[in-house]
């Protein structure tokens, strides 16, 4: 995508509707260039015409508008509901917005589990991208690959972490903690968000899927343990740790504990709480970035 194409989408993504000469005030650019990359997004129906306007005293001029059934996007969510897997399939339009939603339980769940969902949903339309929130034990293997040749678009599986580092500075580690699902960690360098490996691997003394986080010792020792790992390895010049709501005293003594084992060289630490509502703002975020990369 040329420079000159992502400003003019970037407009129309603000506006929702715009004219030639309003995109060209927006942007900067030319209104030749502004005309090329409009009819070029005309073409491939990511635009569309919707009627004209007055110009002030000349001839009217055209308005055009994104096209909603241009491209679909798919973000699939996914948590465990007992013996089973709870399944919300959700379908959105170019703006992020959702226009439908399926879900459904799966005892075992292959790589063909959601063509069903998919193909119900799509009735032909062209799907351009799929985000799945799951955690990472629930997908099967090649169900990522499978999507990909079949709908035949990107597939992004984001950890939680990488969610809500969308909008961290640079060098700024994102380390989150939630209740059954293993910790992740990234950290955002040259510009670019870096995922860490498999975090619940480390040695410690429980499991993180299991971890009740009424037990403040534990909790307090795990997550200690944790952020001087991660400061020895990383070397981060911030730390934001979102958790499950924790009160300020086990906090402090989670500050303290990870001090003291780093020697006082622990870098600035900010405690986040991990509340559905801060998800659910991360998740809109990481979709806007994906459909306007």
């Amino acid at each position: 995508m040329s420079k000159a194409e992502a400003a003019v989408r970037e407009s129309m993504h603000e506006r929702g509707e715009a004219t030639r000469p309003q995109l060209a005030a927006a942007t900067g650019l030319s209104l030749v260039t502004v005309g090329k990359v409009v009819e070029r997004l005309c073409r491939r129906g990511e635009l569309k015409k919707a009627g004209e306007v007055p110009s002030g005293g000349g001839r009217p001029v055209q308005l055009y508008r994104y096209n909603a059934d241009y491209a679909r996007h798919v973000l699939v969510q996914m948590e465990r509901a007992g013996a089973l897997l709870h399944c919300t399939v959700a379908l959105l339009d170019l703006q992020g917005r959702q226009t439908h939603s399926r879900t459904a339980d799966f005892a075992y769940l292959e790589k063909e589990s959601l063509d069903g969902l998919l193909s119900d949903m799509l009735r032909g339309r062209r799907l351009s991208s799929i985000m799945l929130l799951t955690p990472p034990d629930i997908l099967p293997p090649g169900l990522e690959g499978h999507l990909e040749n079949v709908y035949h678009c990107k597939v992004r599986r984001p950890t939680l972490s990488t969610l809500l580092a969308e909008a961290s500075p640079e060098g700024t580690a994102t380390l989150c903690l939630a209740e059954a699902r293993p910790p992740s960690c990234t950290i955002r360098r040259n510009g670019r968000l870096q995922e860490c490996g498999p975090l619940h691997l480390l040695p410690m003394p429980a499991e993180w899927e299991k971890l009740d986080y009424s037990e403040r010792s534990l909790v307090e020792e795990m997550t200690a343990r944790l952020l001087h790992i991660i400061t020895c390895t990383l070397r981060p010049a911030q730390i934001i740790l979102y958790t499950p709501l924790l009160s300020s005293r086990l906090t402090e003594r989670i500050r303290y504990n990870a001090a003291t084992k780093l020697r006082g060289a622990l870098p600035e630490l900010k405690f986040q709480p991990l509340t559905p509502q801060v998800l659910s703002h991360a998740t809109h975020r990481a979709i806007c970035s994906l459909l306007h990369p």
